[in-house]
């Protein structure tokens, strides 16, 4: 606690010298002890009134026994004469006693004249040079203010040129970052798509070429025949699942057990024959949706609030 007392007076000490409030204090210290003389010459100058008056009185009254005695000096009797002497020599002891009263009331009262001018002038003098180290501290903090406008300023030219670009850049890094993983699941999805049309497209060359040599051999009953019963009968097959699809769209709506079978349909494992650009298509109209959609999200999180 003490190391902490003599932190805190050192801090102010020497913020003190830095603004230059010493001088200051220094003036307020000074005025202090003159007013703790000038406090002290009051009551000096207060005392030697009291005294100068006491014996001026004391003195007025002796003088008047004096006149009194001598108006009747031919009729003095021996305690009139003894009485005349005390008083004369008792006068002549309060005329110096007065004297030394009068000159001590004289130095009081110039002392304390002379106290009371100083005080004044000191009074002033801490008043004047508050003033001067007010109008120091008000330009010192007009200047602080400007600097710190100033700092606030370059701060926020720096966020919003510096820190703000880095920031959305590294925003979109982080979501190219995402996509980029995403765009390698589709491109690998899109590639197993064409590893499985491909072996679709050479599965149809495979029985387009079959299919005369079925058709020449039907005549005959040879063994290779039977290799071409499945591959007629997928058309067939294919045809007749699909009865809902030739009906009317009324009558499909108008007919529950046609959307059942519909839709239990949509997740068969019925085989059906469809053409390359078709599956192109749609891969691409995929590809074209899943970009659409990430484009969206990342203008959405990109977008200034």
């Amino acid at each position: 606690m003490d190391d902490l007392q003599t932190r805190v007076l050192n801090a102010t000490q020497t913020i003190n010298t830095l603004t230059g409030y010493t001088a200051i204090e220094t003036i307020k210290a000074t005025n202090e002890a003159l007013e703790a003389a000038h406090t002290a010459s009051q009551v000096r100058l207060h005392a030697a009134r009291q005294a100068y008056k006491s014996l001026t009185t004391h003195r007025a009254a002796t003088q008047r026994e004096v006149t009194t005695l001598l108006a009747r000096k031919d009729s003095w009797s021996p305690l009139d004469l003894e009485r005349f002497t005390t008083l004369y020599r008792a006068d002549h002891e309060l005329e110096a006693q007065v004297a030394a009263a009068s000159s001590e009331l004289t130095e009081a009262e110039a002392d304390e004249g002379r106290l009371s001018a100083e005080l004044n002038a000191g009074i002033l003098k801490r008043y004047h040079e508050e003033q001067i180290w007010s109008d120091r501290i008000r330009r010192q903090s007009t200047w602080g203010t400007w600097g710190l406008m100033g700092v606030n300023v370059l701060l926020f030219l720096g966020l919003q040129f510096v820190a703000e670009p880095w920031r959305r850049r590294r925003l979109v890094r982080s979501i190219a970052e995402g996509e980029r993983g995403v765009l390698e699941e589709v491109r690998e999805e899109l590639g197993r798509v064409r590893e499985l049309l491909d072996r679709v497209g050479m599965t149809e060359e495979g029985v387009a070429v079959e299919r005369p040599v079925a058709v020449e051999a039907q005549p005959e009953p040879l063994p290779s025949s039977e290799e071409s019963v499945p591959v007629t009968q997928t058309h067939p097959e294919a045809v007749d699942a699909d009865p809902f699809l030739q009906a009317p769209w009324k009558q499909v709506l108008a007919d529950p057990a046609l959307i059942k079978a519909a839709a239990a349909d949509l997740c068969s494992e019925r085989h059906i024959d469809v053409r390359m650009r078709d599956i192109s298509l749609l891969a691409l109209e995929g590809a074209a949706v899943g970009a659409a959609v990430m484009g969206g999200l990342v203008f959405a999180l990109l977008r200034p609030r």
